[in-house]
């Protein structure tokens, strides 16, 4: 009798520990993928040896600059960097490691410690989740980088009423370069937008950031260039088309 209840008994624990080991297999444990859909936004790092603190922080979102990543759950997505929008793909290898294709050229990106790392090189770009879904912002960046394009291929075509602003308005001279408006265009929407010409007078490569704005005085700015120092391998002077716009 006792031998037959022990049987019954180890019996009935094998059936219990088959049954949750081929539960286990079924749910086959979290979808990694889970872990990286979302709005992803920079949040630190650092580019060129320069750390981004968080000043940095609060400076790009005073000006309007955009650094976001997002990944949907069909494994596309957008990189909105430095308010640059591109195309991407991505896939999740592992439950910390995901592979992101942007321009034909894939990188991975890293989950530590609940943000995003994404490293190239000597750089590093840390991206914290955001609460909100970033899609409309990506979208409006994308929408005023080719809005931007239009106007300065107007610009280079002709198609645009031009007012030479003579003599020129100087707004920044000092040891590093003069900044003067030269020119004054409104395009065939109606935009209204200035012509600016930048003179490095430095041995350096400048970078100049002309940040993306929304607000009742500017419709926004374009990204960013390098401009290099007067010699025989950069330009000197750069033609900067901005937008002045109405609400």
């Amino acid at each position: 009798m006792k031998t037959t209840f022990k049987k019954s008994v180890l019996a009935f624990l094998t059936c219990v520990l088959a049954l949750a080991f081929a539960l286990t297999g079924c749910s086959g444990g979290k979808d990694p993928k889970a872990n990286f859909v979302g709005s992803w936004k920079l949040s630190g790092g650092t580019t060129e040896g320069e750390e981004l603190t968080d000043e940095y922080m609060d400076m790009f979102e005073e000006w309007g600059i955009s650094c976001i990543l997002v990944l949907d759950e069909d494994g596309t997505g957008s990189l909105d960097l430095f308010s640059e929008v591109s195309d991407l793909k991505w896939e999740a290898k592992d439950a910390t490691t995901a592979s992101i294709t942007v321009d034909k050229e894939t990188t991975d990106v890293k989950l530590e410690d609940g943000k995003l790392v994404l490293e190239d090189g000597e750089d590093k770009l840390i991206f914290s989740k955001s609460d909100k879904d970033l899609s409309g912002t990506v979208k409006k960046d994308h929408e005023a980088a080719e809005k931007e394009e239009e106007v300065e291929e107007a610009v280079e075509d002709g198609d645009v009423q031009s007012v030479e602003i003579s003599p020129a308005v100087t707004v920044a001279d000092d040891d590093l370069c003069t900044i003067t408006i030269t020119e004054k265009f409104q395009d065939d929407w109606g935009d209204i937008g200035f012509v600016v010409n930048i003179t490095n007078k430095s041995d350096k490569d400048l970078n100049l950031l002309r940040p993306h704005r929304q607000d009742k005085r500017q419709r926004h700015h374009e990204g960013s260039l390098v401009l290099g120092p007067p010699d025989a391998r950069h330009q000197r002077h750069r033609r900067v088309h901005l937008l002045e716009g109405h609400a």
